[in-house]
């Protein structure tokens, strides 16, 4: 008998902790805002809030305004970055080449590189350059 309560106290000691365990980092890393914003928004709305509205807001840009398939260059954002790599997924099925078609400019004002043109702005740090043939 002494020993069935020893084992449940135990058993609930150690249920507890492991609880206290997966609780404490929604709280102590602010995740429970989060995710209480992520439960409320569509999938679409998710996608931004996950990406950065700017960021995704450009490409949604790019998506509408670029043929497909066409060759794309990223400038402004860190190559093999996180913002780099979500770019390229939501781009496919374009693909980046040294040589584009298309000059994806994000973050820097007043980009220019011989035989490219404006092709679409959204705002002075986010805009396409198409290339002149």
């Amino acid at each position: 008998m002494g020993r069935r309560i020893v084992v449940r106290i135990i058993l609930a000691a150690w249920v507890i902790i492991w609880a206290i365990f997966l609780v404490r980092p929604l709280f102590k890393k602010d995740l429970i805002r989060d995710y209480s914003n992520l439960s409320r928004l569509s999938a679409e709305g998710k996608r931004a809030y996950v990406t950065g509205p700017k960021l995704y807001e450009f490409i949604g840009v790019c998506n509408q305004s670029m043929p497909k398939p066409s060759s794309y260059e990223v400038i402004g954002i860190e190559k093999d970055s996180l913002e780099h790599r979500r770019l390229r997924y939501y781009l496919y099925p374009n693909v980046e080449k040294k040589e584009p078609a298309f000059l994806l400019v994000y973050g820097i004002k007043d980009y220019e590189r011989k035989g490219y043109k404006i092709f679409k702005i959204l705002d002075l740090e986010r805009y396409i350059l198409r290339r002149v043939k």
